[in-house]
């Protein structure tokens, strides 16, 4: 299958920050960056907190609308993603989550060497880390079992934002 059996959604929509929603929520697109990568995104809703770009989105167990994402937490480290946010989204907006692909700007809590592999991080919320993500084994990470490498760097990236790989589709 093809990029182009996916909708194609501009780069310049993915900035969207909507307060209703202008497409289906849910709905899955591919879109071309400014670099000239694909990527995979979701239109999807936040919810009652603000979300930067780059930062790291988790389910909303808030709710039962499998459209509506949040702001990854400190407690959910080494969690599986819905994605990482393409824009700044505002509380209840809707706008775009990469969930495959290439991000251009990812935000990482510390630095992290070109083809490091990331998780979600546990020190800042919102953000991936390389702590512990390069060790594929099932040590113990304080109560969680074992931690998902959900994306590679695909530069040495400072602590801050920096371009990344998701790893899998997420969403």
């Amino acid at each position: 299958m093809g990029v182009t059996a996916f909708p194609v959604v501009s780069g310049a929509q993915v900035t969207a920050n909507d307060s209703t929603a202008k497409m289906e929520p849910g709905t899955v697109m591919a879109v071309r960056t400014q670099t000239d990568q694909w990527s995979v995104v979701e239109y999807v809703q936040l919810d009652n907190n603000g979300v930067s770009q780059g930062e790291v989105l988790i389910n909303n167990f808030a709710t039962l609308k499998q459209y509506s994402v949040a702001k990854a937490a400190t407690g959910d480290v080494g969690a599986p993603i819905r994605g990482i946010a393409a824009a700044t989204i505002a509380s209840q907006y809707f706008g775009f989550m990469y969930i495959g692909g290439y991000v251009e700007k990812a935000d990482l809590s510390q630095t992290a060497a070109s083809g490091e592999y990331l998780q979600v991080g546990g020190s800042v919320a919102g953000k991936l880390t390389s702590d512990k993500a390069s060790a594929f084994n099932s040590g113990t990470q304080g109560n969680v079992s074992a931690f998902v490498v959900v994306a590679q760097a695909r530069t040495a990236i400072a602590t801050g934002i920096g371009s990344i790989s998701l790893m899998g589709m997420w969403g």
